[in-house]
């Protein structure tokens, strides 16, 4: 089995960390074995819009329990705690956790690839910003305290809103529980996450699935998975990817249940 989450950015003051947190002790803990996965698929930390190390500090309840799974846990480094690749390629003999840039796994003899999703932006809708250019953006906002990192998020979110068709932007915010719309109603980013063509640009091999995060909007058809966010704005929040016997199956985290 694996399971997968994105994006519960802790530091942040809309991060769902109290659902997180039990999420973690009364679901994975208990359901995931030493054969299994736990993938954390990036922006699990949010180094822009705290510092590194309050972050670290408020969640280190979550983080120990994270190092004490029982089970193989792979961190997938997301634009918001990019920082984290660095500090592994400055020190070789890193062993807290496997971070990395990607992840490909087998399940039931499915082939899954794993990213956190900011390439996928870079792609749709930043050129001819290149992904080595983003990357380096994206670390030196993981150092900037709060401040530059909050201004930054805010242009994003603009300039977000501003590529949807004027009849999409009549909110900020989607209205909580929203299902995904149909394909033809997606934004660039998810239209090339679900198309043949990301293959060129990813790497991606014939018979792979893939699996992102990044823009918190969860959803899942044959070949692409979206895992959704832990963060409490007008998303469907609190979501998950289950992988088991093959299948992807997109869930939720209630109170103490998965629905």
């Amino acid at each position: 089995m694996i399971i997968v989450v994105s994006d519960v950015h802790l530091g942040y003051d809309l991060s769902d960390e109290t659902s997180f947190k039990n999420f973690l002790f009364n679901y994975v803990s208990e359901t995931l074995s030493s054969d299994d996965h736990f993938v954390l698929l990036g922006d699990i930390l949010d180094f822009w819009r705290r510092k590194n190390i309050d972050t670290l500090l408020e969640n280190n309840t979550i983080l120990e329990k994270i190092f004490a799974l029982a089970t193989n846990v792979h961190y997938i480094v997301g634009n918001h705690d990019y920082y984290m690749l660095t500090i592994k390629e400055r020190f070789p003999e890193y062993q807290s956790l496997d971070l990395r840039k990607y992840l490909r796994l087998e399940d039931a003899e499915s082939k899954f690839f794993f990213i956190h999703g900011y390439e996928l932006d870079v792609f749709a809708n930043y050129e001819p910003l290149t992904l080595e250019e983003y990357e380096e953006i994206s670390e030196n906002l993981c150092q900037t305290g709060n401040t530059i990192g909050r201004i930054f998020d805010i242009l994003w979110g603009v300039g977000r809103k501003l590529q949807k068709p004027p009849d999409k932007r009549k909110s900020w915010r989607r209205k909580k529980g929203l299902r995904p719309s149909p394909i033809h109603h997606m934004s660039n980013l998810e239209k090339f996450a679900c198309s043949p063509c990301r293959n060129l640009l990813l790497g991606l091999k014939k018979d792979e699935k893939l699996v992102f995060g990044h823009t918190h909007n969860p959803f899942i058809n044959e070949n692409t998975a979206n895992s959704g966010s832990w963060v409490k704005e007008g998303f469907e929040y609190d979501t998950f990817i289950q992988i088991e016997d093959g299948r992807m199956e997109k869930k939720r985290w209630i109170g103490e249940k998965v629905a």
